[in-house]
């Protein structure tokens, strides 16, 4: 995996927990470069996020600096990654590369032809749902 730590990245606390939880009991090279960018990423309290970077169950949509086209995925744990409906995983290149990132951030993450992608953070959103439960648990 290319060498991303010269862009911050943040990831929110029960992500980390989740992430660290899952690559604890993988001992994939994928875990491994996963395990990279959290270890390098700042840690942001759950009720501190406000949206501004992607985190698990963010809806990202990227713009290939390349192509010039527009991608929405939804950035997910592996068991719930599922390419028909861009549920991208977390574990997959793209996905560890976009996680942490801010709207305007951009990214060059190889293919796997050998060829590389730069890719630009255009927009993050969180499902409706998942914005509700948030505010739900921030309030109580």
């Amino acid at each position: 995996m290319q060498d991303l730590s010269h862009i911050p990245i943040f990831v929110k606390q029960s992500d980390y927990q989740a992430l660290t939880e899952f690559i604890r009991r993988n001992r994939s090279d994928a875990a491994k470069d996963l395990q990279s960018e959290v270890d390098r990423a700042d840690i942001v309290e759950d009720c501190d996020y406000n949206n501004d970077f992607v985190c698990i169950d963010s809806v990202v949509t990227f713009m290939d600096l390349d192509a010039l086209t527009l991608t929405k995925v939804t950035l997910v744990m592996p068991w719930q990654a599922n390419v028909t409906l861009l549920k991208v995983s977390v574990l997959s290149p793209v996905g560890c590369a976009l996680l942490g990132l801010q709207k305007g951030s951009e990214i060059e993450w190889p293919l796997l032809n050998g060829k590389v992608r730069r890719l630009s953070v255009q927009d993050i959103d969180i499902p409706v749902c998942k914005s509700k439960r948030q505010k739900a648990v921030r309030v109580g």
